[in-house]
């Protein structure tokens, strides 16, 4: 078993695995239409979000102690346990336990926000850990999203204790999510939510901003850093890609990257990208046979062509 101190963390370059960071995006959307009249109750309240009051209690209190747990992770495909030891240092640490995520998964899209945002801080260590009896079930998810780097900043686990995690914690069961912001071993924010929405994943990253010291933070600024910067990866990965640099100018590779890399309904899209390139090409013989080559060279190349991307291509490619 592999030991951890939690002062480690690990690289994290932004590198958002595109898919999962749009799902991201619309998980937290979501949470906020569902939250919509608990926002509507904010205003006439000061209570936050959906964080449970001080009726009900989940993990140690705020000057207690932060035990080390065990967790499984997923390295290299396999799952490892590892133990995670908290030092008595000036880290600030950010550990959330999910109770629920069998209930409710956008509970832990949305958390990739929150990891989005754990980016900025070099001296915030994070930590996400899934609670559940189904290990199994919980591992294999987990190697999904390791292989989309769902989390770069977060170490993503799965608690060897089950579904009531590490037992020097108490944590409560019945509650969605425990969140605890630390400084060194000793808790200093303790949230606890039943139903984790838009404006508690603010919450969370609020608190966090306090302990570092930091510019408080609002959802609105990190969802739009978020989407830019999902932009700035999407041309990054366009300019990268060989079908792009094999275009004989930007505006086919554009339309060319799209085809190879088909998203949503694959007859549709060929369709409506096949439709843009004749457009383009228009009555100009020149640029018929521009046209031409590039989708022989794209047919000819070593491309993961869908049917009816292929279909497509094959056509435009005819003399």
């Amino acid at each position: 078993m592999m030991k951890l101190l939690s002062s480690f963390h690990l690289p994290c370059p932004m590198r958002f695995g595109l898919a999962l960071a749009a799902a991201a995006l619309s998980a937290v959307s979501l949470l906020i239409v569902d939250g919509s009249e608990k926002a509507r109750a904010q205003e006439e309240s000061p209570k936050t979000g959906d964080a449970v009051q001080e009726r009900v209690y989940s993990g140690p209190q705020p000057g207690e102690e932060i035990k080390p747990f065990k967790v499984y992770q997923i390295q290299d495909g396999d799952s490892q346990e590892l133990e995670i030891i908290f030092e008595a240092d000036d880290r600030i640490r950010l550990i959330c336990f999910v109770h629920r995520l069998s209930d409710d998964d956008r509970i832990l899209f949305g958390l990739g926000l929150v990891d989005f945002y754990a980016l900025r801080h070099d001296d915030l260590t994070s930590h996400i850990v899934l609670l559940s009896d189904d290990r199994e079930t919980m591992l294999k998810m987990l190697q999904g999203w390791s292989r989309g780097n769902l989390f770069p900043k977060s170490l993503l686990g799965v608690s060897v204790d089950g579904a009531e995690g590490p037992g020097a914690y108490g944590l409560n069961r019945n509650v969605a999510m425990t969140v605890l912001v630390a400084k060194g071993n000793k808790v200093v924010k303790n949230l606890v939510f039943n139903a984790p929405n838009g404006y508690d994943l603010e919450t969370i990253m609020k608190a966090v901003a306090t302990t570092l010291g930091k510019e408080q933070p609002t959802l609105t600024e990190v969802q739009q850093e978020l989407r830019a910067e999902r932009q700035r990866q999407a041309e990054e990965r366009l300019k990268a890609s060989p079908v792009f640099q094999l275009a004989p100018n930007e505006q086919l590779g554009r339309i060319m990257f799209g085809m190879v890399n088909a998203r949503g309904n694959p007859s549709q899209n060929a369709q409506r990208l096949s439709q843009q390139l004749t457009e383009w090409a228009g009555d100009s013989q020149e640029r018929q046979s521009e046209l031409q080559k590039y989708c022989q060279a794209v047919l000819a190349g070593d491309f993961s062509l869908n049917r009816y991307s292929r279909a497509a291509l094959q056509e435009l490619a005819e003399d």
